[in-house]
């Protein structure tokens, strides 16, 4: 009798296939950020995240993320950061230049929070002014 329940959990393990594709490892570039629920900067925020930290970027057709964008697993969450965030290399980050000087700061989850939604905000580009 207990074969019976087993039997549809084995069916649907068998019947589920992945699409997704590991593209690479890459570094959150800027101080602090955020994993986005969506492909906008002004979405919901899953996790912050700060400079130097691991992220797995992934490809899947289930997933469209834009030109701009990733999609993204750190921990637990996946969602989007914007790839201009994202290096191959680990960047030296002001964190782990002056350790103790940051630490002086003793930033509560609210101001870490705010730093990396200030950091989405934040338009980078050139003039063409002559």
């Amino acid at each position: 009798m207990w074969w019976i329940l087993l039997l549809p959990s084995l069916l649907f393990a068998e019947t589920v296939s992945t699409d997704e594709k590991v593209v690479g490892v890459f570094y959150f570039t800027p101080m602090f950020g955020h994993v986005h629920q969506s492909s906008v900067k002004t979405s919901a925020s899953l996790t912050t995240i700060q400079c130097s930290h691991p992220v797995k970027v992934i490809e899947s057709s289930k997933v469209s993320a834009g030109p701009e964008w990733a999609y993204v697993q750190v921990a637990d969450y996946r969602g989007f950061v914007l790839k201009r965030f994202l290096a191959e290399k680990r960047p030296e980050c002001f964190q782990g230049k002056y350790p103790k000087f940051f630490d002086a700061f003793n930033m509560d989850l609210s101001e870490l929070y705010y730093w990396g939604r200030l950091n989405d905000q934040y338009v980078q580009g050139e003039t063409r002014v002559n």
